[in-house]
């Protein structure tokens, strides 16, 4: 289908630079942005399904047979083995309330196996981007895996659930238990942002179970917080679940102590 995994990652990261070039426009507009609510906390505007479309009609010019699952336009499935990943605007209620923390995100599966994870923010000009077995960037620059901190160091994010969306009970417990063991907790609202910054070290450790989060949420999160060497499994410690109903992504040093707090 194409030439090399190289090929289709340096599209990606074209298509996301574009869509990423109309979600900062568009921020402009902050406060007057028409939009929809698709359910409790879920939103979806002009920009969510006009930047998916970009980031579909980039790629599928280059590789005309490949699949795509994309957070607003659903499965288009092919015979390829490959799929796309899209969520175009992962951060919708920030971008509406004007809080510049939001992301493109784009990740890329061959069979079951996650492979490429570009993560954009745009307001930045900052792309995380991974190949599996190639290392994690920062634009240009190649990331080394952070130093681990101690837990009571440690700066966390999550993502909670909102209005009926998800398990408020199973989130509220472990906040209760992670809350006196390190430095902070937040939760800004990209959770492939989120989890790309493990990849920094900005934030030290990603988890979340209560809020619903769908794999369009996470898939390109994973991979580039795997390529600089964390550790990304789900609550129960499995690498590779059939479904990705919670998620821990943190230094290997620290994976295994957070599990242990969060089962709790």
């Amino acid at each position: 289908m194409f030439a090399s995994s190289n090929d289709l990652l340096e599209t990606i990261k074209q298509a996301a630079y574009e869509a990423g070039t109309l979600l900062r426009e568009g921020y402009t507009q902050k406060g007057r942005i028409a939009f929809e609510q698709k359910g409790a906390s879920d939103f979806v505007s002009y920009y969510d399904t006009t930047a998916e479309n970009i980031i579909i009609d980039c790629i599928s010019s280059a590789f005309p047979d490949i699949a795509f699952l994309g957070e607003e336009s659903g499965l288009t499935p092919t015979d390829s083995e490959y799929t796309v990943i899209i969520d175009p605007l992962d951060g919708t209620s920030n971008f509406l309330h004007g809080v510049p923390h939001f992301s493109v995100s784009i990740a890329v599966t061959k069979g079951d196996e996650l492979v490429i994870g570009v993560v954009y923010q745009p307001l930045l000009d900052e792309m995380l981007w991974a190949s599996r077995g190639s290392g994690a960037f920062l634009n240009d620059t190649p990331l080394a895996t952070p130093e681990p901190r101690p837990l009571t160091e440690m700066l966390v994010s999550t993502c909670l659930p909102y209005h009926a969306k998800g398990d408020c009970t199973t989130a509220i417990s472990q906040l209760a238990a992670l809350m006196p063991q390190v430095a902070g907790i937040r939760s800004p609202g990209s959770a492939a942002l989120e989890i790309a910054y493990t990849s920094l070290g900005r934030f030290d450790a990603f988890w979340s179970q209560g809020a619903a989060l769908d794999f369009w949420d996470i898939a390109a999160g994973i991979v580039i917080a795997r390529e600089a060497g964390c550790t990304v499994t789900d609550l129960s410690g499995q690498e590779n679940p059939a479904q990705w109903d919670s998620l821990l992504a943190a230094h290997p040093e620290r994976h295994g102590q957070l599990l242990v707090c969060l089962r709790s």
